[in-house]
């Protein structure tokens, strides 16, 4: 039954063509957005405008639409736990705007809470 309620609601977020977006004071550190299936993305109100921060969540988005609610979340946590944040498949893919050298180190350029001027 929790199930089936869990699938209706995520199916009902599925139809809709954009997540919320939501700008808000504070992220888990050293984040500054974050995806969270169904709900929407969540961006410190510092980044609003940032377009590549916007476009890096966008794809997580896109990827949660692709897999679906508990294969999103699955294959995200499995990479996370097997090959680590900076080389994980879905980071690099949503990193794909991203220059070459930030790809594959992106926890040390970005999760420094440092402010980055907008890149795209």
């Amino acid at each position: 039954m929790i199930f089936y309620q869990l699938k209706k609601q995520t199916m009902n977020y599925k139809k809709s063509k954009r997540p919320n977006i939501f700008y808000v004071k504070y992220l888990f550190s050293p984040y500054r957005a974050m995806t969270i299936p169904p709900i929407g993305i969540f961006i410190k109100k510092e980044y609003k405008g940032n377009k590549s921060i916007l476009k890096h969540d966008l794809i997580h988005w896109h990827q949660y639409k692709k897999y679906g609610f508990i294969l999103f979340y699955f294959r995200y946590f499995m990479q996370l736990l097997l090959i680590g944040y900076d080389l994980m498949p879905m980071e690099i893919e949503a990193r794909q705007s991203d220059i070459l050298k930030n790809k594959y180190n992106y926890s040390q350029i970005y999760h420094k809470n440092k402010k980055i001027k907008n890149e795209l």
